[in-house]
């Protein structure tokens, strides 16, 4: 396999994998791990290279960071499978690594920084790259500009060891065609259409039968578990507004932002578009020999003109180069566009200039106090875990440091009040539910991050534990519940009633009249139907497992429907408006799934890997 790879590395293109979000390993890492092992107790071996604890225990800790937001214990993540899911990632990125080391792969500086510079999120209101933003984010990481340059490198000296095996992965015409008469396939079926709100009202039960329905459905009559919260809040906003910026700090801040206020030459124009250049060129000479009017010649030959602008270059990608070529107030020979033929007059034009001082001042302040509070709010949010953990009360802290406050009397874990209302307005609303409901009474949250650069800290002042309803609160739920099952069950009843009689050949029209249920045809439904879809899934899937004829039945949110599938429509892929294109990438990327795992197959047989769960789990036991 690996000599297999060394002799095509070189002329595939890249086509496979590009889009994977470099920054969501980049800017945390995914580590050399051919460095820095020192001592460090080993949790895997894959051949020659040794993973150490603490790449493991670094690696779990931003899994969770990151993609979590930290709401999640070790323990959850552990029963979530993300310790495997971690230890999994450091050895296939191992093994792609001395996959790429046996290839001779080297990575040049050239392709590093076209790939940091095509990281989203780093780029200024016209779409160029920021270097500053980059560096903001990697100093509130902890990282150096070189160390985030060495794992862009290393990890797409990765994807390029997965691109020279899964793009030339291919999938036969005749496979194409095959799933496309399968998944395009569609069937249409009479229904018969059963409600259970139609079905007769049941006899009453008696309270026995009352007390079955209240302890068997418990969850249903349960009162969720309420806890009354105190919630500081520190957002970067609130913060942003305390601080102060001289005017030399302003000055400096613009010099340093200028290219973002340069705005690039506009132009407002004419045009009259048409399908011919007789016509273009009859409008253009019509025009000139008229003092440029062009309005009114294309009024005359009954063509519109389309008023446009002021727009730059860019805004306009089809005809921008010809029309900024142009001088104002005069009309040049038309040209040739994909939409047709042009004849443009541009009757304004508006130069390049730098946007001054006094006029982007406020968002100049706005983004430079923001700036200023981004930069702050570690050391707040250390500044308030000290006083919470010298002793001080969370009102103590908040007094000392501007925290506001809110009181939420009595919450569920959703947010919802026991009148059945919502918490509104709280930042990071559910992030602050999960923490609060960790906690033990009395107990506060750590000083913890949420969305937008913003904070909190949570304390539970009282809780007021889950509770099975008596009944005789929640009598009248009760009955309304118990009523709603046997009507269910009445048309459940009857809907195999009617199956059978399908089944025995009676005709569907009849069975309808006779039944009372509503009968409809559908329209051609597909094999895997969308959410928008009348018939519910398990019907169509039963639907698409029988013959013509077949009768088939199922539940619905409030009710029950039989089917008798009256036809099937097959798929023609080589009809005229057969689209193969997403059947036949889903089958390449089944295939290219299938070589990458026999790659890595391979790899694992070159080089063996050994995993100490034991160590591992030991690791996570009590974390």
């Amino acid at each position: 396999m690996l000599q297999f790879i060394r002799g095509a590395v070189g002329t595939w293109i890249v086509k496979i994998l590009f889009g994977i979000l470099i920054a969501s390993f980049a800017i945390w890492g995914i580590g050399d791990i051919f460095r820095g092992h020192g001592s460090a107790t080993t949790v895997a071996e894959i051949g020659p290279v040794k993973i150490p604890a603490s790449e493991l225990d670094r690696q779990f800790r931003e899994l969770l960071r990151h993609e979590f937001g930290g709401q999640l214990t070790s323990e959850q993540a552990k029963q979530m499978g993300l310790v495997d899911q971690t230890v999994s990632r450091l050895v296939d990125g191992a093994l792609l690594d001395l996959a790429a080391r046996d290839l001779g792969l080297k990575v040049g500086n050239t392709l590093v920084q076209y790939q940091v510079q095509r990281i989203p999120g780093y780029h200024d209101s016209q779409g160029r790259f920021e270097p500053e933003l980059l560096l903001r984010a990697l100093s509130a990481n902890g990282m150096t500009e070189d160390a985030f340059d060495e794992q862009v490198r290393e990890e797409t000296r990765r994807r390029l060891v997965v691109q020279a095996v899964t793009s030339g992965a291919v999938a036969p015409e005749p496979m194409v065609d095959a799933l496309f008469r399968y998944q395009k396939e569609r069937r249409v079926a009479e229904t018969l259409t059963l409600a259970n709100a139609a079905m007769p009202d049941p006899p009453a039960p008696d309270d026995a039968e009352l007390t079955r329905v209240h302890e068997d459905q418990a969850v249903r009559f349960t009162a969720p578990e309420y806890r009354s919260l105190t919630v500081g809040t520190i957002t970067l906003d609130a913060l942003a507004n305390t601080i102060e910026v001289s005017d030399d700090q302003i000055k400096t801040a613009y010099e340093a932002r200028a290219d973002e206020f340069q705005q690039p030459e506009r132009r407002s124009f004419q045009q009259v578009l048409v399908d011919s250049e007789e016509k273009a060129r009859r409008i253009v000479e019509a025009a000139r020999a008229g003092k440029n009017d062009l309005a009114a010649v294309a009024k005359a030959e009954g063509e519109p003109v389309n008023e446009l602008g002021p727009v730059t270059e860019t805004e306009v990608p089809e005809i921008g180069v010809s029309v900024f070529a142009i001088e104002a107030d005069t009309i040049p020979d038309p040209f040739k566009s994909d939409l047709g033929w042009h004849v443009i007059k541009v009757t304004k034009v508006e130069p390049a200039r730098v946007r001054t001082l006094d006029e982007v001042r406020t968002d100049v302040v706005a983004q430079l106090r923001r700036d200023r509070a981004a930069d702050a709010m570690p050391t707040l949010i250390n500044s308030i875990e000290d006083a919470l953990a010298g002793g001080a009360t969370l009102e103590e802290a908040a007094a000392r440091f501007k925290i506001p406050l809110t009181k939420l009397d009595a919450v569920d874990a959703t947010g919802a009040r026991p009148d059945g209302g919502k918490v509104a307005d709280l930042p990071d609303g559910t992030a602050i539910l999960s923490a609060a409901f960790e906690l033990a009474q009395g107990a506060h949250s750590p000083v913890t991050e949420g969305n937008d650069d913003n904070a909190f800290v949570v304390r539970a002042d009282g809780i007021t534990p889950s509770h099975l309803r008596p009944l005789a609160e929640v009598r009248d739920q009760v009955l309304a519940a118990w009523k709603t099952g046997q009507r269910a069950k009445e048309a459940e009843a009857k809907a195999k009633e009617i199956e059978s009689q399908l089944k025995a050949g009676n005709a569907v029209d009849e069975v309808a009249k006779a039944t009372g249920a509503t009968l409809a045809t559908t329209d051609p439904v597909v094999r895997e139907p969308g959410p928008e879809a009348k018939l519910p899934a398990d019907l169509v899937k039963a639907l698409f497992s029988v013959a013509p004829g077949g009768v088939v039945s199922g539940a619905t949110a409030d009710g029950q429907i039989v089917a008798k599938l009256k036809e099937i429509v097959p798929a023609d892929p080589h009809a005229a408006d057969a689209s193969l294109a997403t059947v036949r990438e889903t089958a390449r990327q089944s295939l290219a799934n299938d070589l990458l795992a026999e790659f890595f197959g391979a790899l694992r047989t070159e080089y063996p890997v050994r995993i100490d769960q034991d160590r591992v789990q030991a690791m996570f036991a009590n974390n």
